[in-house]
């Protein structure tokens, strides 16, 4: 769950539980990630953070982003 007491910001909650889940293979490679409205329902925050989540995940080369496509994690992503 993210917290807004922790010591990390929304955004690095979450891009941080994307990226564990993507490095031990909960999301294989090509596995779309949630649209940014559904994922900011679903953690209750709101869709400028799961943007810039996203935006970091993709900073660390573990997602692409595919043009009115959505996030998907990238192939040999989590090595």
């Amino acid at each position: 769950m993210l917290t807004r007491t922790n010591t990390l910001s929304l955004t690095e909650q979450l891009s941080d539980r994307f990226a564990e889940r993507i490095r031990s293979r909960l999301l294989a490679p090509g596995a779309r990630l949630p649209s940014v409205r559904d994922c900011a329902r679903q953690h209750g925050v709101g869709p400028h953070t799961v943007v810039a989540a996203y935006d970091q995940l993709q900073a660390q080369g573990l997602v692409e982003a595919r043009r009115k496509r959505g996030f998907y994690v990238r192939d040999g992503a989590g090595r």
